[in-house]
């Protein structure tokens, strides 16, 4: 799971994205009960990392402030992140941060934000036995209704819905590990 990780990171996967995954696979492989279903989820392991793989588009080149922007917003994930912070982390003044992250990205940073909590939600809803509100407290939404508004918004489905819909699907379409 590690060099899978790593090569994916290697490769061009965001670092967060890789590494809520291997948790999530990591964490479910504690559940398996035999050699076959440790097996069954290597393999459905490997298969997410390389369809992930396969989706990454070419990347434009970033600055080195908006790269570490990036950075700092992985790491921080589950905070509260705010402009000033990330202005302090990367030695700019917000407005002018706020303005080059567009500009490079194409969307305002907390729209960004957004989205990469959004992500990760997905990923724990899909692979971990976390609760709604555990996931939302953990990716520091301030209610779990902002949490669900914002999810549906990116989304179309409730949390609850999602989780219903797609709780360990794998890329093979098949549920492991779940005996």
């Amino acid at each position: 799971m590690t060099l899978t990780t790593r090569f994916a990171i290697e490769g061009g996967m965001e670092q967060e994205t890789a590494y809520n995954t291997s948790d999530l696979y990591i964490q479910t492989v504690d559940n398996c009960t035999s050699i076959d279903q440790v097996r069954t989820l290597h393999e459905e392991t490997c298969v997410h990392f390389v369809e992930q793989m396969r989706k990454l588009k070419k990347q434009d080149i970033y600055s080195k402030q908006v790269i570490h922007c990036i950075d700092y917003i992985y790491e921080h994930l589950h905070e509260s992140i705010k402009i000033n912070d990330l202005a302090n982390a990367v030695n700019l003044n917000p407005n002018y941060l706020s303005v080059l992250f567009k500009k490079e990205m194409g969307i305002p940073v907390s729209e960004y934000i957004r989205r990469k909590k959004v992500e990760a939600a997905e990923n724990m809803l899909k692979y971990s036995t976390y609760s709604l509100t555990e996931i939302s407290e953990y990716l520091a939404f301030s209610s779990y209704s902002h949490f669900a508004s914002i999810f549906r918004k990116y989304t179309n489905y409730t949390p609850k819905k999602y989780s219903k819909e797609f709780f360990r699907i794998s890329s093979l379409g098949s549920t492991t590990c779940e005996e």
